[in-house]
């Protein structure tokens, strides 16, 4: 999964409009970042790297770029 691949799911499931998020945003400045899209992202971490992620490394996230590194979507993949 590549990373705007990757940044688009994330934008369904925090009810954004396509393209929104770019990976530079503070999680706690998103407004539907919450429980339910806590554990989504997990799903969709995991499926992008087939690595089982805890909801704990998710929680230590302040960023969508720390998401994007726990999930191994790579900067470059544009």
């Amino acid at each position: 999964m590549t990373k705007q691949e990757f940044l688009l799911e994330m934008d369904t499931i925090l009810d954004l409009p396509a393209h929104t998020l770019r990976g530079n945003e503070q999680l706690e400045d998103l407004k539907n970042w919450d429980s339910t899209a806590l554990v989504a992202i997990i799903v969709l971490a995991e499926s992008a790297s087939s690595v089982q992620i805890s909801p704990a490394q998710i929680v230590n996230c302040s960023s969508v770029a720390d998401i994007l590194r726990i999930a191994g979507v790579a900067e470059s993949s544009v």
